[in-house]
């Protein structure tokens, strides 16, 4: 049984879940007031948040122990592909790579790193996939000083991708993996996975909020009645003469092609084995039309949303709210 919960702070709202078993025994939304992710936030704003997090706690019931989500899009995190050699080598050569790539100084970044698969017999050409995740040391630190703000005590504080992996786990295999399409607010994160193993990621900054400014850009709309248009005719062709489709077509065929691109490079390393499904989560999900535009262009792949309460209980009127849980619902599970 997990002794934390799960805290996600995203960019228009704040979940929190603690999750027994089979049960979810606590589910907590509320909107992020500030309406942008915690880096962005003035100091004013962080101590509002603050504010507002204990409340929704004592509220909830929580206290003591938190495993809390950092953004995709604040992180660098990727595959990396690296010739057979030694842990300390394998350091090394992570260093340098992140050095070539990730745009902060290297003093000013952490770094954590998982073998992902390391051949068993050595015949000249293999490699080791590695997991590699590189954090502003910036970021982490805000993170931390909101918790001790909120007199929370943070177990791990981490990436979303573990969390989508374990709130979907037995949904996937390594085998076969499927491509989690996390669909929020201010952004789109994708990753190729397996049950244990990563075989590629990528983050897309289109997310909800882009999908309300194009309609509101194309038709003379104020926002709230662009959010309004974009949920009720979404992505179905046959709704206002498909109008609204077709402005927002652009943007989910470039989700596609990233999409496409991930299986394309899993496919060519994995001749046997294909890409046979895509898991949408997030509050884009329920994106109106969406799913049939995906499994039309996407042949041969599944198309499904995400449900991460499926087979879980928990009270009914959460019971829809699934995918918008997922990250949440993620961190909140025991992994020891």
């Amino acid at each position: 049984m997990a002794a934390h919960f799960g805290l996600d702070i995203g960019s228009t709202s704040i979940k929190i879940l603690k999750s027994e078993g089979k049960k979810i025994s606590v589910v907590s939304l509320a909107q992020n007031k500030a309406g942008k992710n915690l880096i962005a936030m003035s100091n004013a704003e962080k101590i509002a948040l603050a504010d507002q997090l204990k409340a929704m706690m004592k509220s909830a019931g929580v206290k003591g122990k938190v495993v809390a989500s950092i953004s995709e899009s604040l992180v660098y995190s990727r595959v990396m592909q690296f010739p057979i050699m030694s842990s300390p080598e394998l350091a090394t050569a992570i260093k340098w790579e992140l050095d070539q790539s990730v745009p902060f100084p290297p003093s000013e970044v952490e770094t954590s790193w998982v073998v992902l698969e390391k051949p068993d017999k050595i015949k000249g050409d293999e490699k080791i996939s590695v997991y590699v995740v590189a954090v502003p040391t910036n970021v982490s630190d805000t993170y931390v000083q909101l918790l001790e703000l909120v007199e929370l005590e943070p177990e791990r504080v981490e990436n979303e991708i573990p969390a989508l992996m374990r709130a979907f786990s037995t949904s996937l295999s390594d085998s076969s993996p499927s491509v989690i399409v996390d669909m929020g607010s201010a952004g789109t994160g994708l990753v190729l996975a397996g049950k244990e193993k990563i075989f590629g990621n990528f983050y897309l900054p289109f997310g909800g909020e882009v999908m309300t400014k194009l309609v509101a850009d194309a038709f003379g709309l104020p926002i709230a009645q662009a959010e309004s248009y974009k949920r009720t005719y979404g992505m179905a062709k046959e709704q206002l003469e498909g109008k609204v489709f077709n402005v927002l077509k652009p943007a989910i065929d470039n989700l596609i092609g990233e999409i496409k691109k991930l299986a394309i490079a899993y496919q060519n390393e994995n001749k046997e084995s294909t890409v046979a499904k895509v898991i949408l989560t997030g509050g884009g999900a329920f994106l109106l039309g969406l799913i049939p535009y995906l499994s039309e262009s996407l042949e041969g792949m599944e198309v499904v949303i995400g449900d991460a309460f499926s087979g879980m209980n928990v009270e009914q009127k959460y019971k829809t709210l699934g995918p918008v849980f997922a990250v949440a619902f993620g961190l909140s599970a025991d992994i020891s």
